[in-house]
């Protein structure tokens, strides 16, 4: 089943980050994280229950993302260089085609089936995602807003505040 989901950037409170709406405009997850010592720590709430956790950290050119769904852990590491990004994943079979850096790409299956279409609507900032494997949604989500927050920053670092 196609799943198309919006994702907003929220700036209601310190905490916030995102929020995520289906195609009928209803809210569906939303998106909290806070700065500590060792990096941020970053959640995609349904109903204020944490359904996929996200840890970052950052270094100059590598920011890596340890994202965690149920049982299931994936590594997300963005290299940024010269306006260029540079994604991999480790954990899971995903990889991306396109234009990262301007929010207009696909996340890929190993089998380069298209498990995520993702485009940038550049008058608001908002992300439409079209998820064509619903059991991958919540690593979609978290895989666009990691994406997201570096390009719309120009730190490497979620300032969404």
């Amino acid at each position: 089943m196609i799943v198309r989901l919006f994702i907003k950037r929220d700036t209601s409170e310190a905490n916030a980050r995102y929020d995520v709406y289906d195609e009928s405009g209803n809210p569906k997850y939303s998106v909290r994280g806070k700065h500590t010592p060792f990096g941020e720590g970053i959640r995609i709430l349904d109903e204020q229950k944490a359904v996929c956790r996200i840890r970052r950290l950052g270094f100059n050119a590598l920011s890596a993302y340890t994202v965690k769904v149920g049982g299931e852990t994936a590594r997300l590491n963005i290299a940024v260089s010269g306006g260029v990004m540079t994604v991999r994943f480790h954990g899971i079979s995903f990889m991306t085609r396109g234009d990262v850096a301007a929010g207009r790409y696909d996340i890929l299956d190993a089998d380069n089936s298209v498990v995520c279409v993702v485009g940038k609507n550049f008058a608001n900032g908002d992300l439409a995602l079209t998820v064509n494997m619903e059991e991958r949604e919540l690593f979609c989500i978290a895989s666009a807003v990691c994406i997201d927050s570096l390009s719309a920053c120009a730190l490497p670092a979620l300032q969404m505040i």
